[in-house]
């Protein structure tokens, strides 16, 4: 079994969302803000972190699956 920090963990899953969120978000998911960075706007913010909420719980009740 393969063990992660907290940090791993939330890098992990957020790429995941990242990821599942651009390839099911049919509009532009990016707005660039004043300062040049560029975010989700804020419909995909939204749904980024329901996307986040759910890789959680899965990888979660994976892990508890596996340690028991």
């Amino acid at each position: 079994m393969t063990t992660m920090t907290e940090e791993q963990f939330v890098e992990l899953a957020a790429t995941i969302a990242g990821a599942w969120l651009e390839d099911a978000y049919l509009d532009n998911v990016w707005t660039e803000v004043d300062n040049g960075d560029e975010v989700y706007t804020e419909d995909a913010q939204d749904r980024f972190n329901d996307i986040y909420d759910r890789v959680q719980n899965i990888v979660y009740e994976f892990n508890s699956m596996e340690t028991a």
